[in-house]
């Protein structure tokens, strides 16, 4: 009898270190398979959004309008963080020193490429790991406020060719803004009176207060002024006119050959891996698909447009050639 109950004490031991050595087993199986793929419990925590401009503008309005459906695809709460200075290099260095695990990411335009060809910096948009590209917008316009002589694009040219330097264009040095005006100045054979007023929040204050003369803007972003009479549209920086705003005429139409749009993107440090770049950028294209931040999108005349990373990168690359054509002219060293 006491042999019978050893034997059987000892074949539940053994049952019982089989059992344990398969739960083990399946544990570590189960680690492994989440330090093979760290995308797997991602995101665990709230994701920080840089945004390297000030609060009021458009990149911000539409990194917040984005974040608020990305969140509920990824499950996680994004808190958008305004990092301002140096035409955006203070946010984006913020973003490049931070660690590579996909709870910091940049949300920003094409003006990330503006500090490399100013050489300012010798960084761009390739120093990211391209997570895509989740909005366009076709909506830069050339504006004035009506104190001024003119209301047209042709009147305004003419003008300044008869009062070289005496018109103020407000930008932001080192910024999209400031190559918008150096653009305007080569291709339209003027000489303007470029003036540092800040972002676009600043800059729609200033011209709104008459203390500058023309700046660009988005024409969602300022459509009141517009509808108001505070600010003169001089033209869409198109070849095309906007279906979204139709009688607005390009610049192009009126003689004057300058294209100037946007494409907002998101990027995090390089060497964050590779699965959560993917599943990010999949919860984009989620977010643009969705009907109801298609129509939230459509009040400010911008347009939801997915590219994944590789598809993203060459865009990026093309709108730097674009851009890079004037670097001269932005360092100075020509006119």
């Amino acid at each position: 009898m006491k042999q019978t109950h050893l034997r059987f004490v000892v074949i539940v031991t053994v049952l019982a270190l089989i059992a344990s050595f398969g739960l083990f087993a399946a544990g570590t199986k189960e680690s492994a398979a989440t330090q093979a793929d760290p995308a797997a419990t991602y995101p665990e925590k709230p994701i920080q959004i840089i945004v390297p401009v000030g609060a009021g503008g458009d990149t911000d309005l539409n990194a917040r309008l984005f974040s608020k459906y990305l969140e509920k695809e990824l499950g996680q709460s994004l808190a958008v963080v305004n990092v301002t200075g140096g035409g955006g290099t203070i946010g984006m260095q913020r973003v490049l020193d931070s660690d590579a695990d996909g709870y910091t990411a940049l949300f920003f335009h094409g003006e990330a490429m503006i500090p490399k060809i100013a050489g300012l910096v010798d960084y761009g948009i390739e120093a990211f790991a391209m997570v895509g590209i989740g909005l366009l917008d076709d909506t830069t316009v050339l504006a004035t406020h009506p104190g001024m002589p003119f209301k047209t694009l042709p009147e305004f040219i003419s003008y300044a060719k008869a009062n070289p330097g005496k018109v103020e264009f407000g930008m932001m040095t080192g910024g999209y803004p400031h190559l918008v005006g150096i653009v305007l100045e080569a291709e339209a054979g003027i000489d303007l009176n470029l003036v540092d007023v800040g972002g676009n929040a600043a800059k729609t204050v200033a011209l709104k207060g008459r203390k500058t003369q023309v700046i660009n803007t988005q024409y969602g972003l300022t459509l009141d002024y517009f509808k108001s009479g505070d600010f003169v549209v001089l033209g869409l920086t198109s070849k095309e006119r906007n279906p979204l705003f139709p009688d607005v005429p390009t610049t192009a139409e009126q003689g004057l050959d300058i294209e100037f749009n946007k494409f907002f993107f998101v990027g995090m440090p390089k060497g964050t891996p590779k699965s959560i770049v993917d599943k990010f950028s999949a919860a984009m294209k989620r977010v643009v698909e969705n009907p109801q931040y298609q129509a939230e999108a459509a009040k400010y005349f911008v347009t939801p447009t997915y590219m994944a990373p590789e598809q993203a990168t060459e865009h990026a690359q093309q709108v730097y050639e674009y851009f890079a054509q004037y670097q001269d002219l932005f360092r100075g060293t020509s006119k």
